[in-house]
């Protein structure tokens, strides 16, 4: 098994390059997103990749810190920032817990695709309401691999993590346990959506 940043280190420039699978339920993610966002904010966005998300929304919004534990994805959001000449998202390979953003607290934090991604989901989540203003909102979208998928993917999943295919430290739960964690971490739960998959868009308010 190996590190997670060596992982993600390793599949970026491929990962960076396939196509989005579900173009609406993406577009859809952006749009109720966008609903979310203002101009005067300033945005987290934790896990995020090789920096499609943040350079789509960075026009709407003050400034965006982008953040991944991969250098190598986010060496690639840096490539896209420059290319499209997008001055108001810095990109910084840190994981939520270092002390790597001095914007904080912020008035939103964005985790597309990345608390399924955490081995501790609770203290993940309440790391992230510390870098959250009061009233700030986590605007999230992640997979669900909880419940009974958990029985069918947990042996295959650990199968692929054995020989380098899937990251280590995933996290199994359903998007009701999901929401739970998140009022027992400080939040309250503003919306709660599908848009086209299994995995659900949740927005939730710092109490």
């Amino acid at each position: 098994m190996i590190a997670t940043d060596e992982f993600w280190n390793r599949i970026a420039r491929k990962y960076a390059a396939n196509p989005i699978k579900d173009i609406a339920g993406y577009n859809r993610t952006i749009e109720r997103t966008r609903s979310y966002l203002s101009g005067g904010d300033h945005v987290l966005e934790v896990g995020c990749g090789s920096g499609s998300t943040a350079l789509l929304l960075a026009t709407d919004v003050a400034r965006i810190t982008a953040s991944d534990i991969s250098s190598e994805m986010i060496a690639i959001g840096q490539e896209k920032a420059a290319a499209q000449g997008t001055s108001n998202v810095d990109f910084v390979c840190a994981t939520p817990f270092d002390d790597a953003f001095p914007e904080a607290p912020y008035d939103a934090v964005l985790a597309f695709n990345f608390l399924h991604l955490t081995p501790d989901v609770t203290a993940t989540l309440r790391r992230l309401a510390q870098l959250l203003r009061p009233g700030g909102l986590l605007i999230s979208k992640t997979a669900n691999i909880g419940g009974l998928r958990r029985f069918a993917l947990q042996p295959l999943i650990g199968v692929m993590q054995l020989f380098g295919k899937a990251p280590s430290g995933l996290s199994f739960f359903t998007p009701k346990q999901l929401e739970t964690m998140m009022r027992n971490s400080g939040f309250e739960i503003v919306a709660s959506e599908f848009h086209g998959d299994s995995r659900p868009f949740i927005v939730a308010r710092k109490k």
